[in-house]
């Protein structure tokens, strides 16, 4: 039962870092996010959507956490088992027709088209945006009526995102082949899978009890089944501590991209003494931050727990409520089965 109530730490972690960084998500200018958050060191929810892209009210998550929360939806339909099939029908009621992402979606198709793109950059989109990896999802569905499987050169996080719960509340004997399944239908290929499988070895040791789990996954490397590329990606961060978290975020790149996203994540964890320190590295490194921080806020979420998040946070944050209760029904769920 203990790992179950974990679980909801991991979850709320990441929701919440991903909300708290969602206002000033995709600002690659330095000097533009610098001059916004000029002389405060709380970035977290900052009260203006701030994105050159899209506009949410602050509290709200971006894409990457809506796609862990639609996971959630589905393993509670299904009584914490993963079934692909209930998932694509949340993905649908979720980001499909209808729904405020794909209204958003054909407004950006308008505000991104050649004749408003040679007056300027267009200004942020009003509602949520769609990433391409969910829209590839949904186009592959509606053109096949099968169980879609992501493009296998996909280097985006959006698959983690969406096996995370999977893998926490897969059983064990299950969980990395379910893990893989989820993950491929988002994003195909070795790249991104190597890289969620070696992040959920690290969400385990810290589950365990591992207070720096960062350093034990790259002490046996040949135990948890790392990638040569892998533990050379973690080796770089851990060699890299001397470094200024921005610094370290610009150099390995700031995008959603494997690896950039990957190692800009564990350093910004092997960094923070606290939960909220994690949250305001990831933030104010800038680029895509939010994908960062859904990593940071997990990982610390496990290593902290749930009590060392801040209260406001959590209430400033619109689904934790939500993650609250599934968790809980889960937790019910799976325990009672264990009985």
């Amino acid at each position: 039962m203990k790992s179950l109530q974990k679980n909801r730490a991991i979850l709320l972690g990441a929701a919440i870092a991903d909300a708290a960084a969602r206002p000033l998500h995709w600002i690659y200018d330095v000097q533009k996010l610098n001059k916004l958050t000029a002389g405060t060191t709380s970035p977290e929810f900052w009260p203006n959507s701030e994105s050159p892209f899209y506009n949410l009210p602050t509290g709200a998550n971006s894409a990457y956490f809506d796609l862990t929360l639609v996971m959630l939806r589905s393993l509670r339909k299904n009584s914490g088992l993963f079934e692909p099939e209930i998932f694509m029908e949340h993905v649908l009621s979720h980001f499909g027709p209808n729904t405020a992402y794909e209204e958003a979606f054909q407004e950006r198709k308008l505000n991104y088209s050649p004749e408003v793109r040679e007056k300027g950059w267009p200004a942020p989109i009003n509602g949520p945006w769609r990433h391409g990896l969910v829209t590839t999802m949904l186009e592959n569905y509606h053109r096949t009526g099968e169980i879609p499987v992501g493009p296998d050169n996909a280097d985006e996080i959006d698959g983690f995102c969406a096996a995370l719960p999977v893998w926490l509340y897969s059983k064990p004997e299950n969980r990395i082949a379910s893990s893989r399944t989820a993950l491929k239908m988002v994003a195909g290929g070795d790249l991104c899978e190597s890289h969620a499988l070696a992040f959920f070895q690290l969400l385990d040791l810290a589950l365990s009890g591992e207070q720096y789990p960062i350093h034990q996954l790259v002490r046996n490397p040949n135990k948890y089944g790392l990638s040569k590329q892998i533990t050379e990606e973690i080796e770089q961060v851990i060699s890299a501590s001397e470094i200024a978290h921005v610094e370290f975020v610009e150099k390995v790149g700031k995008a959603c991209r494997y690896s950039g996203t990957f190692q800009g994540a564990l350093h910004a964890v092997s960094q923070a003494t606290s939960y909220e320190e994690g949250v305001r590295l990831a933030i104010l490194a800038g680029g895509c931050n939010c994908s960062r921080a859904v990593q940071v806020g997990c990982l610390l979420g496990a290593i902290h727990g749930e009590e060392k998040i801040p209260t406001k946070w959590i209430e400033a944050t619109h689904s934790a409520a939500e993650i609250q209760s599934i968790t809980g029904k889960l937790s019910n769920k799976l325990a009672s089965q264990a009985a």
